[in-house]
């Protein structure tokens, strides 16, 4: 079989190496629409879920010269972290080891990377599959090449592009980012993207810098980064700083985040991102952390960030389908997600290494693949989606006692390692000791979404308990009126909120409060359609609960 992939990103180059070494195709060509590997964004992560996913395909993330050219394809440079530090509002610092070695015991370890190092290093590993090679199953990479239209039959499907040219395979692979035009194209009614009213900037401090770090006064920075080699969090209400070393620790990855209810500004042709101007930097930041004692360590550094870029948020609801005849989507074309998780890169891996062992499985029998593909990686993806928006406190109120309730008989830990705030679960081992290539030998049954937890009898037992006495108010809606979108729009804050869902308008602003899975609704949807992420994922005793706050039908 010949296999296509659109998109020569993280998620794209790894589908073509996982894919090779199923066996199962004879050529692999890969079309990317920039002329050039892009070096947009900064530093990431690829935790041990996914970086035991590169080792298996011999995808060097620690090689390479850390002081050597910008954008050389020499291995990926990353720096192993000791620990991860929470710097508190109060002065005290919490600090934790970071655990390389997991449940599993194979090391697999946590690389923190400069993002075109992590680029790199995946088309080093595809150049060395490349047709010159002479290699089985050769891997070409085509660059300049922007889909334009998909159609497929019985027996292949074919990608052409805005130059003219087409390409036809057995397999079609979508991974071409949050703006997937592959996704457009076979699902035009998808949901659109959705403004989180969180804006970020993104930068680099080479780390002699970092060393001469001083705050305004020009008195030593409080917490300075050369002193640990560590990822450092700081946390406010309406601000969020992350810095962590990468390039081996020559580099200081900088991430700022903070509440900014206006997109206006990345409407635009501009793309997702932009240069920022570093006195409005100054000034945003200063307002996050307006008060709090770590203002002039995050001011210091924001002050040496070398040519720093302005990102917007925005993020998706879960959708439903990744497949569809002979093509499917991966990685942020199907499930894209928040960095706050620090999954995004390694979700994507993970997709990979599940459509190798789809396709082991299934063989030429791409239709059964795919299918065992979407059903096998939708529910841990999208749970992943979903718990992404939540590390920003504007979004996340705190947890009702029924959601703690349920998180206590999971004790599934849902929050990253560099968060230390403390919840109802403990157990990391299924974000970082999860292995993507155990796919079982039958198709699995359909989940339907991040809080669907069959087969786990403690959670299930909880969740029974807390359906079986859900809160009501004194006095039921009837459902009986027909509410414009307009008015709906109109009851849009924390205390005032009605929300779509299936057509239906819902008053949650008393019911909030007492949902077992949590408050955050409000916050995310108020005056908006939530279908996407709260009517699908509900059981029909919760459908029929949901009656108790229902104002009427939606009317256009």
């Amino acid at each position: 079989m010949h296999a296509i992939i659109v998109g020569a990103g993280m998620g794209g180059l790894f589908a073509a190496l996982a894919l090779r070494e199923s066996g199962e195709f004879e050529s692999i060509d890969v079309y990317e629409q920039t002329r050039e590997p892009s070096t947009a964004g900064a530093g990431l992560n690829i935790p041990p879920n996914a970086a035991r996913l590169c080792h298996w395909l011999g995808v060097d993330l620690d090689g390479g010269d850390p002081k050597g050219a910008h954008g050389a394809v020499d291995g990926g440079r990353a720096a192993i972290l000791e620990s991860t530090r929470g710097i508190m509002a109060d002065g005290t610092v919490s600090v934790k080891p970071i655990d390389h070695n997991t449940v599993i015991g194979d090391g697999a370890g946590f690389h923190h990377m400069h993002r075109l190092d992590l680029l790199m290093c995946l088309y080093k590993r595809a150049f060395e599959f490349a047709p010159e090679t002479g290699a089985t199953c050769p891997i070409k990479i085509h660059m300049g090449k922007r889909l334009k239209a998909l159609q497929q039959d019985a027996s292949s499907a074919t990608a052409t592009f805005e130059d003219g040219t087409q390409a036809s395979g057995e397999l079609v692979v979508g991974a071409d980012g949050i703006n997937s035009k592959t996704l457009r194209l076979l699902w035009p009614e998808a949901p659109p993207r959705r403004w989180t009213e969180v804006t970020c900037y993104r930068g680099l401090i080479p780390r002699e810098t970092v060393r001469g770090l001083m705050k305004a006064d020009g008195s030593p920075m409080d917490n300075n980064p050369i002193d640990s080699f560590s990822m450092d969090a700081r946390k406010t209400l309406k601000g969020y700083v992350i810095t962590y070393w990468v390039r081996g620790g020559e580099l200081l990855n900088v991430w700022m985040a903070y509440y900014e209810p206006n997109s206006a500004e990345f409407e635009t042709d501009e793309g997702d991102w932009f240069p920022a101007d570093r006195q409005e930097m100054y000034k945003n930041m200063s307002n996050a952390f307006a008060g709090d004692s770590r203002k002039d360590d995050i001011l210091a550094l924001a002050s040496a960030v070398e040519d720093p870029t302005k990102w917007g948020l925005y993020d998706f609801d879960a959708f439903e389908y990744w497949q569809d005849g002979r093509i499917c989507l991966l990685g942020d074309a199907a499930h894209s997600m928040l960095p706050t998780f620090g999954q995004g890169a390694a979700q994507a891996m993970e997709d990979g290494a599940a459509l190798y062992s789809c396709f082991k499985l299934h063989g030429k029998d791409v239709y059964s693949a795919l299918l065992h593909y979407e059903r096998v990686r939708h529910y841990r993806a999208t749970r992943f989606q979903f718990a992404s928006k939540f590390l920003f406190k504007h979004l996340e109120p705190e947890d009702t006692p029924q959601r703690r309730q349920i998180l206590k008989a999971l004790n599934e830990r849902d929050y990253p390692v560099f968060d230390h705030e403390q919840r109802a679960g403990d157990d990391d081992s299924w974000i970082y000791a999860f292995d993507a290539r155990e796919i079982g030998d039958k198709l699995p049954l359909k989940k339907l979404g991040p809080w669907d937890f069959r087969s786990r009898s403690a959670a299930m037992e909880a969740r029974r308990e807390v359906m079986g006495n859900l809160w009501t108010p004194k006095t039921s809606l009837n459902g009986d009126r027909k509410v414009t979108r307009a008015e709906v729009a109109e009851h849009n804050t924390f205390d005032d909120c009605w929300v779509i869902i299936r057509d239906k308008v819902y008053d949650i602003s008393e019911w909030k409060d007492h949902h077992p899975g949590g408050p955050f609704v409000a916050r995310m949807h108020a005056g908006k359609d939530a279908t996407g992420e709260f009517g699908d994922y509900h059981s029909k005793m919760a459908e029929r609960h949901m009656t108790h706050f229902c104002v009427g039908e939606v009317v256009d």
